[in-house]
């Protein structure tokens, strides 16, 4: 499954863990016969992206399955101001309030 990887260059940590982790969308294929090669829904994901960690590529689902990948994009609208800890550290903590608030768990 082809991913949307949200601020590649950044470390996404939850505080209560501190576990450095990327942001992906993870894109649904669309439907045989359908034109479009995906169809605009997929789930938001945090993989561990620690090479020296056990558990390093787990995944952890952000949303359910099957989100729109629109709402996901206005749930998150200006993460990159208000979701910053630091030059390089975004809090995935904020990230996933935002996506409860909008209804997409």
């Amino acid at each position: 499954m082809p991913d949307i990887d949200y601020g590649l260059a950044l470390d996404f940590i939850d505080p209560a863990d501190n576990i450095t982790r990327q942001l992906r969308f993870q894109l649904n294929w669309a439907p045989p016969g359908d034109p479009r090669l995906f169809d605009g829904t997929g789930q938001l994901v945090a993989v561990v992206d620690d090479t020296r960690r056990p558990d390093h590529g787990r995944t952890q689902a952000l949303t359910r399955p099957g989100v729109a990948h629109a709402d996901v994009d206005a749930a998150l609208r200006g993460w990159e101001a208000w979701a910053m800890i630091s030059d390089t550290v975004a809090d995935l903590a904020a990230i996933r309030r935002a996506l409860v608030a909008a209804g997409l768990t």
